[in-house]
């Protein structure tokens, strides 16, 4: 009797206790992250941007537009949401403390370990998150029964630390561009320590200024096998174990705290006023906009070369800004959809109950038109918008067909019988 309890507590949420708000949450975010990571996916890794020089043509308009309200906003919210469904899942947990729920969490964890391989592995897609959301996730477990307000406070001080290390890695590298120009003007002969200098510039400037033969170079291994699938294991290693891999999961954990925090305070489910919705957003993009732009104008002046003042400033206010309007955008879609102005917000949600097949699902779409197709850097950084749009509109119909059939998506069903160790018939 008591193992068939724990069994039953442990079970995955049943549609009657879904909850609308974080459906149509997870639904924006899901779309959003298309918006960014499509660019580089059709473009060059080392580029993301439209080619230089920067003028005011549609591309340069868009990516401006991009960086100014989605930069970072859609990962943060879906990592919200993430530390949101950490609760939910383990809610019981919270009553009486059984083990079995945190036990299916840990396996729920280390299965998306498992699809972070299938998706840089299969679905050649280097930027998947997956893994990082496996990791984190586990050091989620200690803070599960912290108030929403220490939950907060421990945010606060992990997205300081990590602002402060952009902060002092942006200086860095604005130290050594402007030490490697002083080289470069430097008359002849230059010294030893003058051509280091020179090297070292030419490294920071490689990685986002690529030059007319690194991108000709990726644009032959990205179109062809296996060579595509060795560029793939090779960025994601890069990024995830030998670069930057503490860090994000530094970032990562603050953004799940809040989202733990917003969601035993009631404001992810929506039981906040719709006024207090409409100023949660209007504060979060006060904040948010005013710090990137800022961050677009100095772009904008340097040409969106690297600039050491507008290097340092980015390293030091992206955390803040992205953290603002992603708060920012929580209240926009919460007030948007208590007010009505957005309708039953059938696809969102039928996107959101799916975001996790949606999410490889994007991936297996766009290999299959950049790469076994050959649209490769086919199309201009506008362009590309729009085909994230027209992904969002037949991610979104399959969705509602398939939760027509099912009570899930496929690689939902599949998350929960590795969590759970059973099928499940809820979604």
């Amino acid at each position: 009797m008591a193992d068939h309890t724990i069994a039953n507590r442990a079970a995955p949420i049943a549609p009657a206790e879904r909850i609308d708000t974080l459906d149509v949450l997870r639904g924006v975010a899901i779309c959003g992250i298309l918006l960014m990571n499509i660019p580089w996916m059709g473009l060059s890794w080392n580029l993301g941007h439209p080619p230089f020089p920067a003028v005011p043509d549609r591309d340069w308009i868009a990516y401006s537009v991009q960086s100014l309200l989605f930069e970072g906003t859609m990962r943060g919210l879906f990592t919200l949401l993430f530390g949101a469904g950490m609760l939910l899942m383990l809610r019981r947990v919270e009553v009486d403390g059984l083990a079995a729920p945190v036990e299916a969490w840990v396996r729920r964890c280390c299965a998306l370990l498992l699809l972070a391989i299938v998706q840089f592995g299969l679905l050649l897609w280097p930027g998947e998150i997956l893994f990082n959301y496996g990791i984190t996730g586990l050091f989620l477990l200690p803070f599960r029964r912290i108030r929403p307000r220490w939950l907060i406070a421990i945010a606060a001080c992990l997205l300081t630390l990590h602002a402060v290390h952009d902060g002092i890695d942006s200086a860095h590298e604005a130290a050594v561009v402007r030490a490697g120009d002083a080289a470069l003007a430097a008359p002849l002969p230059r010294s030893p320590q003058q051509e280091r200098r020179i090297i070292a510039r030419a490294e920071v400037l490689s990685g986002i200024e690529p030059t007319a033969e690194s991108l000709a170079e990726e644009r032959e291994q990205r179109l062809h096998f296996p060579s595509v699938w060795r560029w793939s294991v090779e960025n994601w290693a890069y990024y995830n174990v030998e670069f930057n891999a503490w860090p994000s999961i530094l970032e990562s954990l603050g953004f799940m705290l809040v989202g733990m925090a917003l969601f035993r305070a009631g404001i992810l489910t929506g039981q906040r006023r719709t006024g207090f919705y409409a100023g949660l957003a209007a504060g979060g993009y006060a904040i948010g906009l005013a710090l990137r732009g800022v961050a677009l104008w100095l772009d904008w002046r340097a040409g969106f070369h690297i600039d050491p003042t507008a290097t340092t400033y980015h390293g030091i206010v992206y955390e803040p800004a992205r953290l603002a309007m992603t708060i920012g955008n929580v209240g926009a879609v919460i007030a948007l959809l208590k007010a009505g102005w957005i309708g039953r917000a059938a696809p969102l949600k039928a996107l959101g109950r799916m975001a996790l097949t949606t999410y490889l699902l994007q991936s297996l779409v766009t290999a299959i038109l950049f790469y076994a197709l050959g649209y490769y850097e086919a199309f201009g950084f506008a362009t590309l918008m729009g085909v994230a749009a027209l992904i969002w509109v037949v991610t979104a119909a399959f969705a509602m067909w398939w939760l027509r059939r099912h009570a899930m998506g496929p690689v939902e069903r599949l998350l929960r019988i590795m969590a759970y160790g059973r099928p499940a018939v809820a979604g």
